[in-house]
């Protein structure tokens, strides 16, 4: 499958790869289907990519890279509405800012974004734990393989 994107032209695509997230990302609650795009320019980051949306994208990280110790608790609600069978199912990011000045990057570690790549189903959560921020600096975090890289 295609679809045109605005940053990345023309999106080639399998249809076994749309992650449906039913809820939407938070502020977004309207688009509901994504792909991943992955690329060795942009790695460790992953591009959320929305197919409702052309003009919609949100870079994304395995919150782990960056804080070997982040936690996130997975209710039972949760669970159950992503099918999760198995805790291998789930992979998990966190929606990243970068602005002009990537050294004024953000993580938005309080609300990360999981999907089942079993069922490919995503659903953003927001954790109550107080360590995290919706606005965390990229650079201050304690195991992050950007600041390492320098």
């Amino acid at each position: 499958m295609q679809f045109q994107t605005k940053s990345f032209g023309i999106l080639e695509y399998d249809e076994k790869a749309i992650i449906h997230i039913q809820e939407g990302m938070l502020g977004f609650a309207k688009l509901k289907d994504y792909v991943l795009i992955e690329s060795p320019d942009t790695d460790p980051f992953k591009i959320l990519q929305s197919l409702d949306d052309s003009y919609v994208a949100f870079p994304v990280i395995d919150p782990r890279l960056l804080d070997s110790n982040y936690q996130c608790q997975v209710t039972p609600e949760d669970k159950e509405s992503l099918g999760l069978e198995e805790p291998s199912e789930v992979v998990m990011y966190a929606v990243t800012v970068i602005p002009e000045d990537p050294t004024q990057s953000t993580v938005n570690l309080r609300a990360p974004l999981l999907i089942n790549q079993r069922l490919m189903k995503g659903k953003q959560i927001v954790l109550t734990d107080s360590r995290y921020e919706t606005r965390q600096p990229l650079m201050s975090l304690p195991d992050s393989c950007l600041s390492q890289a320098e």
